[in-house]
C-alpha cells in the first residue's frame, strides 16, 4: 500500500504513526528496503537521537518519519503534506492529535488511516467521537479486495479473531488550517 501511495512521487513531509515501538522499528526497515529515505522516533531512542532524526526530517533529508504517539503532541513542524495512521489509535483524541500534524500554518494536507478488520470498532469509536463518518476509499487498483467496513462484525484489535491484519481500507481526510 505504501508503494502504491508514495512510490514514484516526490513526496516529502510524510509522518506515519504506529501504536507500538516495535511496529515503528519494523516499518522503518520495510520502508528503507522499498528505497524510501525514512527515519524513526520512539521511546527506545535517547533524546539526542530523537533531536537528530527531527533535524533531518525538518530539513527534508528524510522523506518519511515513522513514529509512535510520542510525536503526535507538542511538536511544531511545518510542511507536513501527509499523515498516515498505520495503526488506528485506540483513543480518539490521539487520532485528532495525529491528523493535526498536517494542515498547519495556513497550509493543506491529507491524513490517511489504514483500517484492517481488527481496527474497525476502534475506528467507529473515533467517528462517534468526531460526530461524523469519515470518508472511506477503496484500495488502489491492483491491491485486491478490502474487507467490508462493518465495525459491528469485527473484533477490536488485541482480541483473538483467528486472523491477522487484513488488506486494509483507508480513510482520507483533507485538512485545511483555518
Amino acid at each position: 500500500l505504501f508503494k502504491a501511495l508514495l512510490h514514484g512521487k516526490n513526496q516529502s513531509g510524510v509522518i506515519v504513526f504506529c501504536s507500538r515501538k516495535h511496529s515503528v522499528k519494523d516499518l522503518e526497515k520495510e520502508l528503507k528496503a522499498l528505497h524510501f529515505v525514512a527515519g524513526a522516533i520512539h521511546s527506545d531512542l535517547e533524546q539526542d537521537q530523537r533531536n537528530d532524526v527531527m533535524r533531518r526530517f525538518k530539513s527534508q533529508q528524510l522523506q518519511v518519519l515513522v513514529a509512535t504517539d510520542i510525536l503526535s503532541r507538542g511538536i511544531d513542524i511545518d510542511n507536513i503534506a501527509l499523515v498516515i495512521n498505520y495503526d488506528v489509535p485506540a483513543d480518539a483524541e490521539d487520532y485528532i492529535h495525529r491528523i493535526g500534524r498536517t494542515a498547519r500554518a495556513a497550509s493543506t494536507g491529507v491524513a490517511l488511516t489504514f483500517i484492517g478488520e481488527n481496527d474497525q470498532r476502534n475506528f467507529k469509536r473515533i467517528e462517534d467521537f468526531l460526530g461524523s463518518e469519515v470518508k472511506k476509499l477503496a484500495l488502489p487498483e491492483g491491491l485486491g479486495e478490502a474487507p467490508e467496513y462493518n465495525p459491528a462484525k469485527f473484533v477490536p484489535r488485541g482480541k483473538p479473531s483467528g486472523g491477522g491484519r487484513s488488506k486494509p481500507r483507508f480513510d482520507k481526510r483533507k485538512q485545511t488550517a483555518k
